[in-house]
């Protein structure tokens, strides 16, 4: 009688220990599966339903394909460009690489004409900046602040077009991609980070490969050390102005601060590039880590 409590005890013991255990990994497993960081939950309601676009031959066949670094709100030089480049006829299919909006003069006008025109264009770090915004104004006690007024004026509708924006275009005919800040070397494109699309500027070279920095001051520039195969079309980096690499080309030329507004033509394995001088300086400095 006295064993049988004995071994009563110890299997009540252990199974109130593995109770305990089990309880404890499911409540991490719950958490981990249900459970994602507060940033995570904000960025992952300003992520598009497809991440990745590819524009193949049934859309660029026959037609010519111009690409247009960032604008930020500098619609009369984007304007300008376009006409220069005669990118408006309806043989061109235009690609804008991200940072339509925001910082320059005439945000909600770039975006006006996005929507009505048929042209293509990749999230950039400040598009996912306006959403950011236009989803803390729903709360009436939420101020906007000075540099993003002109986001109250958005309707839900230009709002969802931001959203939508795809983080990457490909071009199978060319073997292009298009992105607004880069792509780590090695990197599956499934397996890139929103985040680091849209705001890397360097890699650091690690045991297991690359990671991406958005500071210009650490590492060496991503774009020096991708080695295709695709060729990799991007802006996001005003500092560098036109950066020109066996398989990369940067086309941010810094038109918010007095520099210009550049576009490529894809022709085959040439590079043929249009450029308009900004109106003026909208901003008076660049920083390196400026975002």
């Amino acid at each position: 009688m006295q064993v049988h409590v004995k071994m009563g005890l110890v299997a009540l013991l252990a199974g109130s220990v593995a109770v305990t255990y089990l309880c404890s990994f499911a409540s991490k497993s719950f958490t981990q599966f249900f459970f994602s960081p507060p940033d995570q939950q904000k960025e992952i309601s300003r992520v598009p339903k497809i991440r990745h676009v590819v524009l193949d031959e049934s859309v660029v066949q026959g037609k010519r394909v111009f690409l247009i670094g960032d604008v930020h709100g500098c619609y009369d030089e984007m304007m300008e460009l376009l006409h220069k480049a005669d990118a408006l006829r309806d043989d061109t299919v235009v690609i804008f690489v991200g940072d339509m909006v925001n910082k320059g003069p005439k945000s909600w006008e770039v975006l006006d004409f996005l929507r009505r025109s048929k042209v293509y264009a990749v999230k950039g770090n400040h598009e996912d900046h306006v959403l950011r915004e236009y989803d803390k104004s729903k709360d009436p006690g939420y101020k906007l602040p000075p540099k993003y007024t002109w986001v109250g004026k958005l309707t839900s509708e230009e709002a969802e077009y931001l959203r939508e924006l795809p983080y990457t275009i490909s071009l199978p005919t060319y073997n292009v991609i298009v992105v607004h800040a880069g792509l780590v070397p090695g990197r599956p494109l499934e397996e890139q980070s929103n985040y680091e699309m849209m705001t890397m500027r360097n890699v650091v070279k690690t045991a297991d490969g690359f990671e991406a920095r958005k500071r210009a001051t650490e590492g060496q520039p991503w774009a020096a050390e991708w080695t295709g195969p695709q060729h990799i079309v991007f802006g996001h980096d005003a500092v560098r102005r036109l950066q020109l690499y066996d398989h990369a080309t940067g086309l941010d030329t810094g038109c918010l601060y007095g520099g210009n507004l550049t576009g490529l033509f894809l022709l085959g394995k040439e590079r043929k590039f249009v450029s308009v001088k900004s109106r003026q300086s909208y901003i008076n400095a660049v920083k390196v880590n400026q975002f």
